[in-house]
C-alpha cells in the first residue's frame, strides 16, 4: 500500500495482524491499517506471514530486508523503516526486535545484503507468549509506542507493562498508552471510545519522531 509520491514522507511500516498464530486478521489488522498509514504519507507493507513462529520470524526479518532493497522504487528511506503488529503480530515484531542484523554483504542474493532490523515498532496489544523480553531485549532494540487496553483478557496489559520496563531498563525511547477500556483486538478501535484515541497519539509520535516530514 504506497501513498500518493507527493504525499510519501520516506517512511514505511511493515504491518503484522494477529491471529494468534492460527490465523490472520489480515483486513482489521492489515489492508484497514494500512489505509490510515497512507492518509499519512506512511507506505505500509501487510505482511502474510506463515503460522509457524520460527517461520513467521523469518518471514519478517526477509520482508525487512526486501523493503530495504527497493527503496527508491517505494519512496522508502532506509533509515525510516518500522514495525507495527498487533496480538501476535506484537509477538512477532517483538521477536524481530530480538532477532536482526545488519545483512550478509558477503551473500548471493542482493536482498540478504540488507539490514532486518527495525527503526522503530508499535505492538498493539502486544502477546509476549514464550518471549523473555526481560533478559532478551538490548540496547539495539528500537524506539517504540505501546498501545493496550486494561480490559483485555486475551493478552493482558502486563505485557505491554514489561515489554515497556525492558525497553526503558535500557535507555530505549518508549511511550505507553493503556485504556481503561477497549477489550482484546480494536484495530482502529473507531467504535471503541477513547480507545479511538491511539492512532492521533501514535501519529504525534511519529510526528515528533521526524517520521511524518515529506520527503524530499
Amino acid at each position: 500500500h504506497l501513498p500518493p509520491r507527493e504525499l510519501a514522507t520516506g517512511t514505511g511500516i511493515l504491518v503484522c495482524p494477529g491471529g494468534g498464530y492460527h490465523h490472520l486478521a489480515i483486513n482489521k489488522e492489515g489492508h484497514q491499517v494500512a489505509n490510515w498509514l497512507n492518509t499519512l504519507g506512511i507506505a505500509a507493507f501487510v505482511l502474510k506471514y506463515r503460522l509457524d513462529r520460527a517461520e513467521a520470524l523469518r518471514d519478517a526479518q526477509r520482508t525487512m530486508r526486501l523493503i530495504r532493497h527497493h527503496t527508491a522504487d517505494w519512496a522508502v528511506a532506509s533509515n525510516q523503516l518500522g514495525v507495527m503488529g498487533f496480538s501476535a503480530g506484537g509477538h512477532l515484531i517483538t521477536n524481530l526486535a530480538i532477532h536482526n542484523d545488519t545483512g550478509n554483504p558477503d551473500a548471493d542474493d542482493a536482498i540478504d545484503h540488507q539490514s532486518c532490523h527495525p527503526n522503530f515498532m508499535v505492538p498493539v496489544y502486544v502477546s509476549l507468549k514464550g518471549l523473555d523480553v526481560e533478559a532478551d531485549i538490548t540496547a539495539n532494540a528500537p524506539p517504540a509506542f505501546l498501545v493496550g487496553a486494561t480490559d483485555d483478557t486475551t493478552t493482558p496489559p502486563e505485557n505491554s507493562l514489561r515489554l515497556y520496563s525492558a525497553l526503558i531498563k535500557h535507555n530505549i525511547s518508549a511511550e505507553l498508552h493503556l485504556y481503561e477500556r477497549g477489550s482484546h483486538g480494536f484495530g482502529l478501535a473507531k467504535t471503541k471510545g477513547p480507545a479511538a484515541s491511539w492512532t492521533i497519539l501514535c501519529e504525534a509520535w511519529l510526528h515528533q519522531r521526524k517520521l511524518l516530514r515529506l520527503a524530499k
